[in-house]
């Protein structure tokens, strides 16, 4: 055997020895030569900072949303808070030539999403099914919560109605829609005389206690069954009614919403389109319902969404090759509730992650009210480990921008001149200068950095808008968590 073979066969063990990149290593662009933004940059979330007009949606957004859709292992939930929103997305779409992987979920559309019924068949359990319709009542009241301390005993307090009611049913019937629920509350007793009439025991609410009592139940659904009947026999005719109307204005508000409507038709009836579609073929779906056009019903229908979506990312045993999954919201105030900073701990080693957009700090704690809120609020942000900065409008989120960058050692050079007390002395020049130093840290970029010189796009700046990228933990190539960058509107 000759050199030359004895040196191809052993360059093929070289070969075969080289390690295989993985997936999540995949490049989606670049922000310098020496700085790529990879799939595995992606999955420790986006958050990105701009006041109105700063060009957050059109330069960042834009040049972001194109370079995910692009990655043919992307799948994702768009959730539209403008309705010019999604002629953009139909655009960035067909660039990328991926048209038939995105799904329009709107009003007068083919597409349907029975959520509870979603819940039930993956296997959701009670205090799944009642989490899912609280998180969707939490979006619908951030609008206008009071943010007052006692609003939290009120949220228990029609969260355990709900998880009661949601038992018996699911019991007694062998499911969960929000009609049965809405009847089988209206028809409670209100009074303990009341049990006893033929009248309500002729009732829904009746029949399904009757119907949950005699099915043959297992060990916990017994346990759980005889708490729902302690609560609906027991304490609830039994409670004041200025207590029990406190609690019922909250449950079946929601519950209003869910069945009436278009939220009624698109998710109440059948379902052809789930979380599952874009886990498992890797589709998009975009729900084209902006809550200032569509109101509560909007609101419900991407609290729906999003919370399901959620849900599903986090049951899921993901794999490198497995698609990455994407929750994109701008003006993410309007969508955001107390579940996103659970979901955010843990979405990465399920390969999901959110690209959330809004304009400060003060939008996320106004969606969050309250001391709690604020704390969730936090807990999300510190979760959202890559922050565009576009330039901000307020001081505290230009403060907090600033602090994520961290302080530096500077000195600092001063000193005095004494007066001259003799003529001689002034005559030849000679000075009693007193030099000085010291030295502390300092902000390494000051607030007001973020609020002045960044451009906002428009003709005047050739439609080109100016950032600063801060990231968590490992720096750029240039040693520093932070760097300048640019996009283009075009």
């Amino acid at each position: 055997m000759n050199r030359l073979t004895l040196w191809k066969r052993f360059k093929s063990t070289l070969v075969r020895q080289k390690p295989e990149k993985s997936p999540l290593d995949q490049e989606l662009f670049n922000w310098t030569h020496d700085d790529p933004f990879t799939v595995r940059d992606l999955l420790r979330s986006i958050a990105i900072f701009g006041a109105t007009g700063s060009g957050k949606t059109s330069g960042s957004g834009k040049w972001l949303a194109e370079a995910i859709v692009t990655h043919r292992r992307s799948s994702g939930l768009i959730l539209c808070a403008k309705p010019e929103d999604e002629a953009m997305w139909r655009r960035i779409f067909a660039n990328a030539d991926r048209k038939s992987d995105l799904l329009i979920f709107e009003p007068g559309g083919a597409l349907r999403f029975n959520f509870l019924s979603y819940v039930v068949k993956s296997g959701g359990d009670t205090r799944q099914i009642t989490k899912c319709i609280t998180s969707i009542g939490e979006t619908l009241r951030s609008s206008d919560a009071s943010g007052r301390e006692d609003s939290q005993f009120w949220e228990r307090e029609q969260e355990r109605m709900l998880y009661n009611a949601v038992e018996v049913v699911k019991q007694a019937t062998g499911r969960v829609t929000a009609p049965d629920l809405q009847n089988f509350i209206t028809t409670a007793a209100g009074s303990p005389s009341e049990i006893s009439t033929p009248v309500w025991q002729g009732k829904f609410h009746c029949r399904c206690m009757k119907a949950a009592y005699e099915k043959e139940k297992s060990p916990t659904e017994q346990h759980d069954y005889e708490l729902a009947q302690d609560y609906w026999l027991g304490e609830i005719p039994n409670m004041a009614d200025r207590t029990k109307s406190s609690i019922l204005v909250g449950v079946l508000g929601i519950l209003h919403v869910f069945n009436t409507g278009v939220v009624r038709e698109l998710a109440s009836d059948e379902t052809n389109v789930t979380p599952d579609d874009m886990l498992k073929k890797c589709r998009w779906v975009l729900v084209n319902m902006p809550p200032a056009q569509w109101g509560d019903a909007g609101s419900f229908i991407n609290a729906g969404w999003k919370f399901l979506t959620e849900w599903r990312v986090l049951r899921r045993q993901a794999e490198p090759s497995d698609h990455v999954h994407v929750i994109w919201c701008d003006e993410a105030q309007q969508f955001v509730n107390s579940f996103d900073a659970h979901y955010l701990a843990q979405s990465r080693s399920h390969l999901g992650c959110v690209c959330f957009l809004t304009q400060s700090l003060h939008s996320y704690y106004a969606a969050l009210p309250g001391t709690a809120g604020r704390h969730q609020a936090d807990a999300l942000l510190s979760n959202l480990n890559l922050r565009i900065v576009h330039a901000l409008g307020d001081a505290e989120s230009a403060s907090w921008a600033s602090g994520l960058i961290g302080k530096e050692l500077r000195t600092f050079i001063g000193g005095s001149m004494a007066p001259q007390e003799d003529l001689f002395d002034t005559l030849v020049g000679r000075s009693r200068f007193t030099g000085s130093f010291s030295q502390h840290y300092e902000d390494v970029l000051q607030p007001n950095v973020f609020m002045n010189g960044l451009r906002t796009g428009g003709p005047a700046n050739r439609f080109v808008v100016d950032a600063i990228v801060i990231k968590s933990g490992e720096p750029f190539a240039n040693g520093k968590n932070f760097m300048w960058t640019s996009f283009s509107q075009r």
